[in-house]
């Protein structure tokens, strides 16, 4: 469904050119849920934002569904750290917000959008505005706007990472088991290795200076086949997060030795 094709990105200043990342070659199935982990200042949400569209690369391609991403995309949703609903509008307004911009907005497309919210426990809060809801609840809310609009690749930077830790994971089984229910395919940026390790299929490791894909790990089927707070309590997900972990701190130690 993916695929990026040698992907650089370098940065100019004047009186250098920085390599954020370098080399990034990758192929991603529909339906697949995968994980960017590594140091900060790999070049995670680099690659994030190109291939949203939002940064364009210095050289190579990123194909979604054979078409050449060269800008922003509707195909695409992106869910950031805040979940960035305007005050000023009520959550189904906000909610609306990507049907109206995609020019999607109509009657079922808003049903379609109520009934998640209803699913996602936010049914009594149509009315409401951001500032009455919880951290977790907002974050729901800003997950029912991305999926309004039905895009077929979703884009997650830390979305659960200002959450407490409860509302986390809560939100982690919310979040799988409506992307598993709709098919979709997703990314996400995280520094939580166990995040990572409950939510996803693969989990790619990035390296940097510059930020290349070190290496990919596949998560264990039977972990896959788990909400994510039932596979943190798996007897197998111990030892495989040693052996991410292993890896990362491989990668750190050999930066802090460069420096």
């Amino acid at each position: 469904m993916l695929t990026l094709t040698d992907i650089e990105k370098v940065y100019f200043t004047e009186k250098e050119a920085v390599h954020a990342v370098s080399n990034i070659n990758l192929h991603v199935e529909e339906g697949e849920f995968l994980s960017f982990i590594g140091p900060s200042g790999c070049g995670k949400t680099t690659v994030l934002s190109i291939i949203a569209g939002l940064l364009p690369p210095t050289s190579g391609e990123i194909r979604l569904n054979g078409t050449l991403i060269k800008g922003p995309t509707e195909e695409t949703g992106y869910m950031l750290q805040e979940d960035y609903l305007f005050p000023w509008l009520t959550i189904q307004k906000n909610i609306e917000l990507g049907l109206t911009i995609t020019n999607k907005l109509n009657d079922k497309n808003t049903k379609d959008a109520l009934h998640l919210l209803i699913q996602l426990g936010l049914g009594d809060k149509k009315d409401a505005f951001p500032n009455e809801l919880s951290g977790g609840m907002r974050q729901r809310a800003a997950l029912v706007r991305m999926l309004a609009p039905k895009p077929s690749l979703l884009l997650f930077d830390e979305p659960f990472s200002a959450l407490d830790y409860q509302t986390k994971l809560q939100l982690e089984d919310l979040v799988f088991s409506t992307l598993k229910q709709q098919e979709k395919t997703a990314i996400l940026v995280t520094h939580d290795i166990s995040e990572a390790i409950a939510m996803s299929d693969r989990i790619c490791l990035f390296d940097m200076n510059p930020g290349t894909i070190k290496k990919i790990f596949n998560v264990p089927e039977h972990l896959r086949n788990k909400l994510p707070f039932q596979a943190r309590h798996d007897p197998d997900f111990h030892p495989f997060f040693q052996k991410v972990w292993k890896e990362l701190k491989d990668v750190e130690q050999k930066d802090r030795g460069a420096s």
